[in-house]
């Protein structure tokens, strides 16, 4: 498929490791330069079948965005596409919600499984980024990354209701429980947002097996070493093993030509 008119260039590379505690990785990924888009989802640990459900996240987002991305609305201008992609996002990821959740009424043994996704789509000059759950997007301009989705976890709600430091949350025992998964429930009410992207800026998507093993630091200071997207998604997944790698963890960089 042809590159779309009116867009960013955007770069993309993934990738994942199993970790060095888990058997099985429960991650899944993809991405579409063509299209302009990258999707991550995190399986959930604790429950049966989330290999399952993020695998069936990220094909049925790749297919909403898929059968949408050639109706762009190139007619419209920055703020009316900004608007109109915020719209679909909210519906496509409510949509895979539905389709995973619905997976577990036709067979029990998908009851209850669930996943985070966080997705990034290309826009002029901006980005939109929809997420559910703990998997993490980040900014990087001007020499500084900026987290740009709030954790929909239980320490990340404590964390801003200033009963815990960011670092105490790290290491509090309910770190790992999110308050919101795909496929878990009927409803999900995920957060999309559109922010500026400029040439060079960087985008970082990432499950919680990153940014649980590094602080926000050590996450600024590997993306700041630049090079090629192919060597820092790979520095940043060997950190992230070498501080434990107590979870998969998955990874993908986008760069703004």
């Amino acid at each position: 498929m042809s590159r779309r008119k009116g867009v960013l260039q955007m770069r993309f590379v993934g990738l994942s490791d199993v970790g060095r505690k888990r058997a099985e990785n429960e991650d899944r990924f993809s991405l579409s330069e063509a299209e302009g888009w990258a999707v991550l989802c995190d399986g959930m640990g604790g429950r049966a079948y989330g290999e399952v459900a993020s695998a069936a996240s990220v094909q049925r987002l790749a297919e909403l965005i898929h059968e949408c991305v050639p109706r762009r609305m190139e007619r419209l201008d920055r703020d009316e596409q900004a608007a109109a992609m915020v719209n679909h996002m909210d519906e496509w990821v409510r949509q895979v919600n539905e389709h995973v959740y619905g997976m577990g009424l036709v067979d029990e043994r998908y009851r209850e499984m669930g996943t985070t996704l966080v997705c990034l789509l290309e826009l002029s000059h901006q980005v939109v980024v929809g997420h559910v759950g703990d998997s993490r997007a980040y900014r990087l301009h001007g020499g500084r990354l900026e987290q740009i989705t709030e954790d929909h976890s239980v320490v990340a709600g404590r964390v801003k209701d200033q009963q815990i430091t960011a670092a105490e949350a790290k290491v509090s025992k309910d770190r790992n429980i999110i308050t919101q998964a795909i496929g878990t429930a009927l409803a999900v009410r995920p957060d999309v947002r559109v922010h500026t992207a400029m040439p060079g800026d960087r985008f970082l998507l990432c499950s919680d097996g990153l940014h649980d093993m590094l602080s926000a630091e050590e996450l600024e200071r590997l993306v700041l070493q630049g090079g090629d997207l192919t060597a820092l998604v790979r520095r940043l997944v060997d950190a992230a093993n070498a501080a434990g790698g107590r979870d998969n963890i998955t990874v993908i960089v986008g760069e703004v030509a």
